[in-house]
């Protein structure tokens, strides 16, 4: 197969709560390792890794989405208008059940990437306060990127800040914990490599344009200190080429069976 380095450019509203300004985003994103798009033989939307109903009651993980409407840099009802990239407009938004966890997907923290920032793209390099204000023995969080890296390469940092002044870093890797959200048409949707890590989600555009599709990726971490309020949680780029798009967290209570 003859692998080739597609461009697509999407519009993305970055809505900024600052005085009622609102700013509008546009990046590019350069898959390397790509095949060129083919069309859709079947209309529709590709059948997520795990539905949208998700399993029986009985098997969900007891897991409680956190609320993120305050941090998110582009909001979920912005996904229908990246026009550029039609398998976007099939992304999950509002409440979900991903292998077995219940999310509530309401937009997207984007954190820099060199990828992007090549492109002119440059994405906050940082985000802090991200309020928590409760106790919990693990958070999950829903998880892509944009651009490849080698397996391994840190991509972004994510600290817990505790009530007592404490904190944790917990390290997002490439290939371990997230991956690209572009996949290759007519190849199987992989997930990442690590233990704690798991396909999420993929789907696809309808046939009305040669599109690829996409995917997103779950990622268990583990609170060391559950017993502590976590006030707030941080994220910050790592610097390398990819860059991590976030969706959503949930939080499990201590005891919880997973």
């Amino acid at each position: 197969m003859t692998w080739t380095r597609s461009k697509i450019a999407l519009g993305v509203a970055a809505v900024l709560l600052l005085e009622g300004v609102a700013a509008v985003i546009i990046f590019q994103h350069t898959n390397a390792k790509q095949a060129a798009p083919k069309s859709q033989e079947s209309a529709g939307p590709v059948i997520p890794a795990t539905p949208d109903s998700g399993p029986p009651a009985s098997a969900k993980i007891p897991a409680t989405p956190v609320d993120m409407t305050a941090s998110y840099t582009t909001p979920a009802s912005y996904f229908d208008n990246i026009t550029q990239f039609p398998a976007w407009a099939t992304v999950p938004r509002g409440p979900h059940v991903f292998a077995n966890v219940p999310l509530q997907i309401g937009g997207m923290i984007c954190l820099w990437g060199g990828g992007n920032a090549a492109a002119g793209i440059v994405f906050p390099e940082q985000l802090p306060g991200i309020a928590m204000h409760q106790k919990f023995d693990t958070l999950y969080v829903c998880h892509g990127a944009f651009y490849t890296s080698p397996e391994g390469t840190p991509v972004y940092d994510l600290v817990f800040r505790y009530a007592d002044g404490s904190s944790a870093t917990n390290q997002i890797l490439y290939g371990d914990d997230v991956l690209d959200w572009y996949t290759t048409r007519g190849q199987p949707v992989a997930g990442p490599t690590g233990p704690n890590s798991k396909l999420a989600w993929h789907g696809d555009a309808s046939a009305s344009a040669p599109v690829q599709p996409v995917r997103f990726c779950l990622t268990a971490v583990k609170n060391p200190k559950p017993a502590v309020e976590v006030a707030t949680i941080d994220l910050y780029s790592c610097k390398s080429r990819t860059a991590a798009c976030i969706l959503a967290f949930s939080t499990t209570q201590a005891g919880a069976k997973k």
